[in-house]
């Protein structure tokens, strides 16, 4: 099982609705702290996209990073299949 199937299993749970808003939390929150994605969403860590139209930079190296990395893969994932 590669990394974009594990992303895909950790991430089944429904989208963030009107009703939903405490289970969906608990779920994300989890979700992210499982992948160290949590420290972007405290601000521990930089976000590694500042725009979404600008490529991804490490933040240390200042260097492109890959759109393969896990990291731009779940910010890609938590934009585009957990809100409505």
């Amino acid at each position: 099982m590669g990394p974009r199937s594990d992303m895909s299993s950790m991430l089944n749970f429904p989208k963030l609705n009107r009703n939903n808003y405490y289970a969906w939390l608990d779920n994300m929150m989890l979700a992210l702290q499982v992948r160290l994605l949590w420290l972007i969403v405290d601000g521990q860590r930089p976000s590694p996209l500042k725009h979404p139209s600008s490529p991804p930079v490490d933040a240390t190296t200042k260097l492109p990073v890959p759109i393969t990395s896990a990291e731009h893969q779940a910010w890609v994932c938590l934009q585009n299949k957990h809100i409505q």
